[in-house]
């Protein structure tokens, strides 16, 4: 019996010291998104004091309301900035903007990368098992190598300082780890249950929507939310693509809450919130699909 109490307390001191292991090492891993959290809801004169104040003393709403609602804030003193080209007027436009660019990049990548990783795994042909190392090694190369060809052929095609000019960019980089991605994970899929359905009289068309998609879903998800992710925090491509100030993304938009040394902070800190809270839902909304996805291609059936 003591034999075993021991062990029941030498348990439960060890799930202790992994809890508070772990939850240091969350604190320290969120507490940027925390401390701009909590600047973001402080009064501007707040923000500034020293020694700097952890909670804030006061809770206002002024920079939230100020993004969503479009409403000028103050800037200090010899800003150029006036009520009529305040830049939080345009923060919504910047939102829909991300938003548009980054999940219509990821429809894109991944309706091409599906239909390109399934017959990779599944048709016969010269150069099958070159053409996935291929895709990887397009996707480590440099963003900035890709910028300037790119930036050439979206002018040729007339849609520079456009929407579609980012949502092409942002495909040329997510679309080869998409297809390397969901070919590991076709590869684990068993052909035994497509072709039962093949012999039951289904199309192939019918067993590539009805079976595989559907088996395939948690990869699907894992490419989205990877497409998602790099269009939604690109810089480079939305600073040298676009040049209106309505067709910015946040990533770029944000940055004309700095105006030289003149800088509000607690803009900054709110739109930090706004822009990471999307991206933390959809984690959290789609986690479970998200570790099947990228840990079922490790597998091959």
């Amino acid at each position: 019996m003591s034999i075993r109490v021991q062990r029941d307390w030498g348990e439960i001191v060890r799930r202790a010291v992994r809890y508070v292991v772990l939850g240091a090492v969350t604190f320290v891993v969120c507490f940027p998104l925390i401390w701009a959290l909590l600047t973001s809801i402080k009064p501007t004169g707040e923000i500034f004091t020293s020694p700097p104040t952890w909670l804030p003393k006061e809770l206002v709403v002024e920079h939230y309301s100020a993004l969503i609602h479009g409403k000028p804030m103050y800037f200090e003193s010899g800003s150029d900035y006036t009520p009529d080209t305040s830049p939080t007027q345009h923060f919504l436009s910047w939102f829909f903007n991300s938003v548009v660019v980054a999940f219509g990049a990821a429809f894109i990548s991944v309706a091409i990368a599906t239909l390109a990783a399934y017959s990779l795994t599944r048709f016969r042909y010269h150069g099958r098992r070159v053409i996935p190392y291929l895709s990887l090694l397009g996707y480590m190369m440099p963003p900035i190598v890709l910028v300037f060809p790119l930036f050439l052929v979206i002018v040729d095609l007339g849609i520079a300082n456009s929407l579609w000019s980012l949502v092409f960019g942002y495909v040329s980089i997510t679309m080869p780890f998409c297809t390397w991605l969901l070919w590991a994970f076709f590869r684990g899929l068993p052909v035994e249950i497509e072709e039962a359905g093949l012999i039951d009289g289904a199309s192939r068309f019918q067993v590539f929507y009805q079976i595989v998609l559907p088996s395939a879903l948690p990869g699907i998800i894992a490419a989205v939310i990877f497409s998602v992710i790099v269009a939604w925090n690109d810089y480079l491509f939305a600073r040298i693509f676009i040049n209106s100030v309505q067709n910015l993304t946040l990533t770029v938009g944000v940055m004309h809450f700095f105006e030289g040394v003149h800088v509000n902070w607690g803009l900054m800190m709110a739109s930090a919130v706004l822009m990471t809270l999307p991206l933390a839902a959809l984690f959290m909304f789609f986690q479970r699909h998200l570790v099947a996805g990228f840990g079922a291609g490790g597998v091959k059936g």
